[in-house]
């Protein structure tokens, strides 16, 4: 139908309800609207007849309203094409009101309005025939057997999606017509399509059946004069208690219908006074009315990676413990007695040599990562949890927050900022241990004596030895690593994620936005920039309920939130920094200068400066490592999106998330994926912890003298020839003057020197392929991702999969069989947006082109930022 594919949705069984059986019911056939005003009044409009394939009869209870620019309207049950129930309007919201105008092909005289029943006076259309007697086939299947007291469990039929166009054959002017409409409730900030119809109980509990299920028995629940009561745990409370249990241990909402004498009259349900279908602006809210006499529940799912659970959490604690404890009592013995002594490093067994050299910086490089890997799962999470808390969060705190790209030493600040705690003491805890411990156990082993004593006798005795204060400095940061540890453990413990899976990709996003209206607050925003969303937001708040992000319109923002977040943090370049001049090619000068520096320190007299500080180059490496860390979370984040851009990409593209896979795992399934450039980048972070521990071993060696006893001739090339020189003799003693073999200095320094190496091209080539601005903005946040999403037509295929997993989600979308690509279409209301959807697509992006101008610009509204 005009090349999009519309999914339709069968009708799902009606249920009887009190407010209902004094209703008339409407067939289909006959409550069209066969004219419609278009303009003043009395002018009339002929209406294409919609085809019979999507009729059925609906109930007479159906109310539609619209409204115009600045109010709010809702739609109820099924309309005339209750056979695509998903496109009527049911459950649609209108968006925050924007300043910008209305579209120019949008008319407000387009505007169609029914009310019927509750004795409401209704204008009906031309051609109406209420059937008062009518009968609805589609009650057959939910009659009740004879024997039985109730009907059976009506068929769940909401998540049934069929291709329009491939039932009803060829276009015609009735359908042409129909996705116009569509389009035009799109376009009026209408969601169509079943996208949100908002969140609605699956069980309803009575007080009676609750505490049936519950193990406290009535007594404790009679509401009488008792201790409980002092506490708050009266009985409303207690039954609170038990409605959330009940929630939780079902995973499905639970909405519980309380005793009359429980209802506080105070409370006071406007839609009693008003209707249904009240004309007041009053915002439908996503969740199901609460009142004095119901109560709903909303499961809290608690969904962590192992890396956020107590027995690995239990693990850095005990890890931390352990190494400060360990490196106090190494110290102690080097104070008694020195760790090695040796006159020839050929002298020192080669286990004792790899315990002194290797051992101390290959483990504190290990902690490192084990505390990398649990800091990067709570910065990326950190956002759905304040969303999951009682009364959400806002959006400056939430969807609008980037804790993965931003820099590391100031990560911290701006989680204090915020008051994301675990945040804060994650990342202080993962730079300690990331950047201190290194240096630091670089620092603490030293050879005495002195590097001149040494030199003037090479065959005396020499002894390696613990520093005394790097060594107490080291102890004291590693028990402060468990004590933020211990901190973090009863954070993340004491709190539930609000997650069911984990969150991966465009498409799990996408899965948990299509409930709710949270879609029309990104209007117009396909290539807004970061500061433009967040003046849009920055008095929005949002919460995650049931597996599903929704605004909740009902809890302002105080005035002390508003003038908190005043400014945003966010870069408004719409490349990552490492993949950008500036930073890519600081980073490779950086990576040349440290390449050259390390012949400097080893082969010229500047080794006087390693050897009084040999945590200077380690304070080096791991600024390389770091640095290199930034470059890939860049690409690991915009990969996705890269293959977007290049169009046809994939189902799984959608559910590819890079920035979720631990460290490691990612080199690894990037060559599983064929996605080769994050294989070397990942592979090259692995051997950025290896380079650390190169490194510390050159640090104290002093490499002229292996550089002399190579110039020495070889005796077999001079058998024949003139007598050779005298040895060098000089060379030969250097070589016991310190602690490095000669087969371990070449072969540490050819693995640096390649690693370095290896770096400098692989951040080369990341640059030269991924220089390129592909995207409007940098999909760091929630809000930016879902900026790219909010008018595409793929949306309609992620309805009813909020609580699918990753697994099954890619199974969804294999299914489907679409392709995907990132670049302008035309989206659910008819007009050019930028974003990702399913091809085809109308063109690709490119920065500074605007698709939408350069075609039809009189279709598009004048957005005018604030």
């Amino acid at each position: 139908m005009n090349g999009h594919n519309y999914p339709v949705q069968s009708r799902p069984p009606l249920h009887s309800s009190a407010s209902s059986n004094s209703l008339s019911r409407i067939s289909d056939i006959t409550d069209f609207d066969t004219y419609s005003g278009a303009g003043e009044p009395g002018s009339y409009s002929l209406q294409p007849r919609p085809s019979l394939v999507s009729l059925q009869s609906s109930d007479g209870s159906s109310t539609r309203s619209e409204s115009g620019d600045g109010g709010h309207a809702y739609s109820g049950a099924p309309s005339a094409w209750s056979a695509i129930n998903r496109y009527s309007g049911g459950g649609s919201y209108e968006p925050v009101p924007s300043p910008s105008p209305r579209p120019k092909g949008l008319s407000p005289s387009r505007k169609q309005s029914r009310t019927l029943g509750h004795g409401k006076s209704s204008k009906k259309r031309h051609g109406t025939i209420p059937e008062e007697d009518g009968i609805d086939l589609g009650l057959i299947s939910s009659a009740a057997p004879i024997g039985q007291d109730e009907p059976p469990t009506p068929i769940d039929r909401e998540g049934t999606l069929f291709d329009l166009s491939a039932a009803l054959g060829p276009s015609t002017m009735a359908d042409d017509a129909f996705v116009k409409s569509l389009q035009e409730q799109e376009a009026q900030g209408k969601l169509t399509g079943g996208l949100g119809q908002g969140i609605k109980a699956d069980v309803v509990l009575t007080e009676s059946a609750l505490l049936a299920k519950s193990p406290i028995s009535e007594r404790a629940l009679d509401g009488s004069f008792s201790r409980a009561n002092l506490t708050g745990l009266n009985r409303r409370n207690t039954l609170r208690q038990l409605g959330q249990s009940e929630a939780n241990k079902m995973g499905v909402v639970v909405e519980l219908i309380m005793k009359d004498s429980d209802f506080d009259q105070s409370e006071v349900d406007l839609s009693v006074m008003a209707g249904p279908e009240s004309q007041h602006p009053v915002t439908r809210s996503t969740f199901p009315t609460q009142n004095g006499k119901t109560q709903v529940f909303y499961p809290q799912p608690n969904w962590k990676p192992f890396s956020m659970r107590w027995p690995y959490l239990v693990l850095l604690i005990i890890c931390a413990i352990l190494l400060g404890g360990g490196q106090e009592l190494v110290y102690q013995k080097s104070v008694r007695q020195p760790l090695v002594k040796f006159k020839s490093p050929s002298d020192i067994p080669p286990e004792e040599y790899f315990a002194f050299k290797f051992l101390p910086t290959l483990v504190a490089v290990s902690y490192g990562v084990l505390w990398q890997v649990t800091d990067f799962e709570v910065r990326r999470l950190e956002a759905f949890y304040q969303l999951s808390k009682e009364g959400g969060a806002l959006a400056a705190e939430s969807i609008n927050v980037d804790y993965i790209t931003s820099f590391n030493f100031m990560r911290p600040i701006r989680a204090i900022q915020c008051r994301h705690y675990a945040v804060a003491v994650s990342s202080v805890a993962s730079i300690f241990a990331n950047a201190l411990v290194p240096t630091l156990g670089a620092a603490c082993i030293v050879l005495s004596p002195d590097r001149q004593t040494r030199l003037e006798s090479p065959d005396g005795e020499k002894s390696i030895l613990i520093h005394p204060v790097w060594s107490r400095f080291l102890t004291v940061v590693l028990f402060v690593i468990a004590f933020l540890g211990c901190i973090l453990f009863y954070q993340l413990q004491s709190r539930r994620s609000g997650l069911l899976a984990d969150v991966k990709g465009i498409a799990g996003l996408a899965s948990m936005a299509t409930v709710s209206h949270i879609l029309m607050d990104f209007k117009d925003m396909d290539v807004a920039t970061h500061e433009d969303i967040h003046h849009r937001l920055k008095d929005h708040r949002y919460v995650l309920r049931n597996s599903s992000l929704a605004p909740d319109d009902l809890n302002p923002p105080s005035k002390q939130e508003l003038r908190k977040y005043t400014r945003n943090h966010l870069s408004q370049n719409p490349h990552p920094l490492m993949l950008r001049a500036k930073g890519a090619i600081s980073f490779i000068i950086g990576i040349a200068l440290f390449l050259a520096l390390i012949p400097i320190f080893l082969f010229t007299p500047a080794t006087v400066l390693t050897d009084k500080a040999p945590w200077f180059v380690t304070a080096l490496a791991v600024c390389i490592k770091l640095s290199w860390g930034a470059l890939e979370t860049d690409v690991r984040m915009v990969h996705p999106y890269y293959i977007l851009s290049r169009r046809h990409a994939p189902p799984k593209t959608l559910t590819l998330d890079y920035t979720a896979m631990p460290f490691g795992w990612v080199a690894l399934n990037g060559m599983l994926n064929g996605h080769w450039i994050v294989f070397f980048v990942g592979f090259g972070t692995v051997m950025t912890e290896l380079l650390t521990v190169l490194v510390t071993s050159l640090a104290t060696v002093e490499g002229r003298v292996f550089v002399a006893l190579i110039k020495q001739p070889n005796a077999d090339d001079t058998a024949t020839g003139p007598p050779p020189p005298p040895p060098h003799d000089d060379a030969l003693k250097d070589i016991n003057a310190g602690q490095e073999t000669a087969v371990s200095f070449w072969i540490s320094l050819a693995l640096a020197i390649f690693i370095l190496l290896y770096m400098g091209v692989v951040a080369a080539v990341v640059f030269v392929r991924r220089r390129r601005v592909f995207l409007p903005r940098q999909p760091n946040t929630i809000a930016s991702v879902l900026a790219f999403i909010h008018q595409s037509k793929m949306l309609y295929d992620f309805v009813g999969t909020a609580k699918l997993g990753n697994a099954a989600m890619v199974r969804k979308l294999e299914d489907v069989g679409k392709t995907y690509g990132l670049g302008w279409f035309q989206g659910r209301d008819g007009q050019s947006h930028c974003g990702v959807d399913e091809e085809e697509l109308a063109s690709g992006y490119k920065f500074g082109y605007d698709y939408s101008m350069a075609t039809k610009p009189w279709e598009e509204e004048e957005v005018n930022w604030l």
